[in-house]
């Protein structure tokens, strides 16, 4: 008798927890976080498990980016989407025109004070007719690299920029060159943007190919030819711990990619891009969306969990451990994260206050994937000799024609 009421007391003891686990509200979230960025979003996911006991979210790593938008695109006809996903904005664009996704705004009853409280150049990322269709999560921006021994003070203006990466290489005789350049869509936007231009106007007319574009072409392909600049084959951050190079242009989450690089071996730091007819800090990175194929409890569900992921001390954490950027002005003001600048004064300039007054994004369109392979290819052709106007109007007539597609709803 004593041992038949024992297996009774466990089993309503199990249909108890069970049903307390059913009670939950089960959501997923689909992201591309490897390594380490996996590790501090793991971290993040399984901590808000533990804090409450109304939702579980179940982090799923789904491969690099290219990977994820594929499986994002193949879920929406088999309706087996995820709740939320990390995705960029032109990603976003083009989900925005099929219909599969919600605004999470609409879900995370945001206070004026909250909503503000997302940097403004994220803000503008993420908004479509203007809400915050999507949140933004893991953001970076692009910082000079630099030598300190080499440049104790680094360039401001892009004429003191080719001016000492001039002097650099002569002053070495040539076995460190002042500048490694890639032949990169990111790299070419920079010069196109420090000249004052941009991939495309307002109305989406395109405008790489006037003056500015030319001109960045040049200055580009102008400093391989004085000898200033070493075309890189790869990353930049291996030649520039193997002194080859004393500046490059990256990302501000490959921070730890250029410490492990340099290893000890001198002293670097980071600045912001050198201004030209004007500023420039482009920023770069992924947002989450809301799926619409989610049910209301869950899309409610999936809102606290990214309003939590993104509230300072996440934020914060998540910044620390990944080298990307905290998403709010209350994340930059945090005390930790302000220590951290002070232990770590190579890194000033990935926080840099006056950038997000500046900041550039590539197109938020959805045919940018397809216009960004277009015009990466036309960088490369001049880098490999074809003539500047004529690879400039090629691109311009393949982008007009993604750019007419998407129009004409392709997408």
């Amino acid at each position: 008798m004593r041992s038949t009421k024992l297996v009774l007391l466990a089993l309503v003891l199990c249909l108890a927890f069970s049903s307390s686990a059913l009670a939950k509200v089960h959501i997923t979230f689909w992201h591309a976080m490897g390594a380490e960025l996996g590790e501090a979003t793991e971290y993040l996911t399984q901590k808000f498990n533990e804090i409450q006991d109304e939702i579980f979210v179940e982090a799923i790593y789904q491969g690099r980016y290219s990977d994820l938008n594929t499986k994002l695109v193949a879920s929406f006809s088999a309706g087996t989407s995820p709740t939320i996903a990390q995705v960029y904005e032109n990603w976003t664009d083009a989900y925005y025109r099929y219909g599969v996704i919600d605004a999470l705004e609409d879900y995370m009853d945001l206070t004026e004070e909250e909503r503000n409280d997302y940097i403004e150049v994220f803000r503008h990322m993420n908004t479509w007719d203007g809400k915050l269709y999507t949140i933004p999560f893991n953001k970076s921006n692009w910082v000079m690299y630099y030598n300190k021994e080499l440049i104790p003070e680094p360039p401001k203006t892009l004429e003191e920029f080719f001016q000492i990466s001039k002097e650099v290489s002569e002053k070495t005789g040539g076995e460190t060159k002042g500048f490694g350049i890639r032949p990169t869509l990111e790299l070419f936007h920079a010069f196109l943007w420090l000249n004052g231009g941009d991939f495309f106007d307002e109305d989406l007319n395109v405008t790489f190919d006037g003056p500015e574009g030319k001109k960045a072409l040049e200055q580009m392909i102008g400093m391989l030819e004085d000898g200033s600049a070493l075309l890189i084959d790869g990353y930049e951050d291996g030649a520039f711990g193997d002194r080859m190079i004393a500046m490059y242009i990256g990302s501000s989450a490959g921070i730890t990619y250029a410490e492990n690089s340099v290893g000890g071996k001198f002293e670097f730091s980071t600045t912001p891009l050198p201004a030209g007819i004007r500023p420039g800090a482009p920023f770069m990175g992924t947002n989450i969306a809301l799926f619409d194929s989610a049910s209301e409890e869950e899309k409610l569900a999936a809102a606290k969990f990214v309003k939590w992921l993104t509230n300072a001390e996440n934020t914060v954490y998540f910044a620390t451990k990944t080298g990307y950027l905290p998403v709010t002005y209350s994340g930059l003001e945090h005390p930790e994260f302000k220590a951290w600048l002070e232990a770590n004064p190579h890194k000033a300039a990935i926080a840099n206050l006056e950038a997000f007054e500046y900041g550039y994004w590539q197109p938020k369109i959805a045919a940018w994937e397809e216009c960004r392979g277009i015009i990466y290819e036309m960088v490369t052709k001049v880098f490999l000799g074809e003539d500047i106007d004529m690879a400039l109007a090629e691109g311009r007539m393949l982008v007009e024609e993604a750019i007419d597609a998407m129009l004409s709803e392709r997408f």
